[in-house]
């Protein structure tokens, strides 16, 4: 029976499954971040080889599969997927791989057809889509010079940024001044400028710590939260709908997945404001917020390359079979 290889390897985590054909999870592995944009094609070499041997170790084989599908944050440019693509081949974890965005990967996890469109906001930003026929769309997501903003840090510098104004005077009054400083270890913000001085800014407490407290915030009715998690989402979903049309799917009742951290934020507030800008593009566009993890959705990939259908049999034995630590869709 066939089997396939699934990566997603992210920004600070990797992880690889191994499934046969019927959807069974046979193999598990998880690693460091594998971003060669982080720690250079060396050491994404040497992260990537090292987790998907030990998930073929894992499902009891030493030999290739027949199908790898990676999802490589990191692989933006023709220059990148040059690389990666000889990076997989060299590692030989399976006959015929495929080296995609880590977009891909995550999108992946949501799309019951295989098509649709992906937004992406976890420590980054990244959006993309298939059509029906199988062509494919993708912003650069290389930040803000081109034009990207929503991802995790980005976010979290805005709730910093509007939290301090309401606490100086030069922006309107918000509970987030005083839920800001306590959740970056501080009793005012007062503290903040000397801090900044002698340590700098934390940034990943600013991206894993201020964007769940916004949607908190958000939540008990601070209007200076609420509107920018309304900003947050009307970004995200003019995202979507530029995608739609660049695909030319604003008369199907195309599936628009958001997936990462930022996603799991309290309340409905986002997602609503997020389906309300793509419906106006595409009044029949569904959201979807994926049940599995992105390294699922790579193997539902590899699944699909191999021209089998991810249907309701393979993701019961994908649920029947999900090791522990892939429980929820995704932290990153």
């Amino acid at each position: 029976m066939s089997r396939v290889l699934g990566v997603d390897g992210g920004n600070s985590k990797t992880f690889a499954l191994v499934s046969d054909a019927e959807g069974r999870l046979l193999g598990f592995a998880r690693a460091e971040g594998s971003n060669h944009e982080r720690i250079g094609f060396d050491e994404t070499e040497t992260v990537l080889r090292d987790v998907a041997h030990e998930a073929l170790a894992d499902a009891g084989t030493d030999g290739p599969v027949d199908r790898g599908f990676w999802g490589l944050a990191g692989a933006d440019l023709p220059s990148d997927f040059e690389r990666l693509r000889a990076i997989v081949d060299r590692i030989h974890a399976a006959e015929k791989n495929v080296v995609k965005n880590d977009v891909a990967a995550a999108t992946g996890a949501g799309f019951t057809r295989g098509w649709g469109v992906g937004v992406i906001s976890g420590a980054g930003f990244s959006a993309g889509g298939v059509a029906p026929d199988g062509r494919e769309f993708r912003f650069p997501s290389l930040g803000a010079a081109t034009g990207d903003w929503g991802g995790g840090e980005e976010i979290g510098l805005e709730v910093l940024r509007l939290a301090h104004r309401g606490f100086d005077g030069r922006g309107e009054p918000t509970l987030l001044a005083d839920r800001v400083a306590s959740a970056l270890g501080m009793t005012s913000l007062e503290e903040l400028p000397a801090r900044i001085r002698a340590d700098g800014l934390d940034r990943t407490a600013i991206r894993d710590r201020l964007p769940p407290l916004l949607f908190e915030v958000a939540l008990e009715g601070d209007r200076v939260a609420r509107d920018l998690v309304v900003r947050i989402g009307e970004e995200v979903g003019t995202t979507a709908a530029t995608i739609v049309e660049r695909l030319g799917m604003q008369g199907t009742d195309v599936e628009v997945v958001l997936g990462g951290s930022v996603f799991n934020g309290s309340g409905p507030l986002l997602t609503e404001t997020v389906a309300a800008r793509v419906q106006e593009a595409a009044p029949r566009a569904r959201i979807v917020r994926p049940e599995f993890h992105p390294v699922v959705g790579a193997v539902f990939e590899a699944l699909r390359g191999l021209g089998l259908d991810v249907d309701a049999r393979v993701r019961a034995n994908v649920r029947a079979t999900l090791p522990a630590g892939l429980t929820e869709p995704e932290d990153g």
